[in-house]
């Protein structure tokens, strides 16, 4: 088994992502089906935790803090039930298996100035495909890129 942070960072990753909300819908109806149960298994989990509560706020208001403590308790639920961490690898490496590719470059920043070089996203054709670059970003000042390239070959 893969360590339990790895797997919850990634489920928080996929639970947070723009192309995964309303279910992943958008990707295709097995991998929506796929979605929305482990969906449906972490919020039942945390449901019979009393801990259902975070993930709403950050469902709500997906600020860097509230998606933290909702990876934090993830991890602390896997921790403790073996079987729901089980449970929930088995439905990531599902979902892997569907092909689907996703990369996020500079996403979630918040500071008073931000550059950065070139950034390039790279991914095989025929695949799900969700390029990110450059989202959530707080910035009071100044925000310089370099040159940003997506490719789907």
């Amino acid at each position: 088994m893969e360590p339990i942070t790895a797997v919850a960072s990634a489920i928080v990753t996929l639970l947070f992502s723009e192309a995964f909300k309303e279910g992943g819908k958008a990707l295709g109806k097995g991998v929506s089906e796929q979605v929305a149960q482990l969906i449906s298994t972490i919020h039942q989990k945390f449901q019979s935790a009393g801990t259902e509560g975070l993930i709403v706020r950050a469902e709500k208001q997906p600020t860097e803090s509230n998606i933290a403590m909702v990876e934090a308790e993830l991890v602390t639920q896997m921790e403790d039930d073996k079987i729901f961490a089980n449970q929930l690898e088995k439905l990531i490496e599902q979902l892997e298996q569907t092909g689907i590719t996703r990369q996020v470059l500079a996403s979630g920043i918040e500071a008073s100035k931000v550059e950065v070089g070139d950034m390039t996203q790279k991914a095989k054709q025929g695949r799900a495909v969700d390029q990110i670059m450059g989202s959530n970003l707080k910035v009071d000042g100044d925000v310089k890129f370099g040159d940003l390239n997506q490719e789907v070959n």
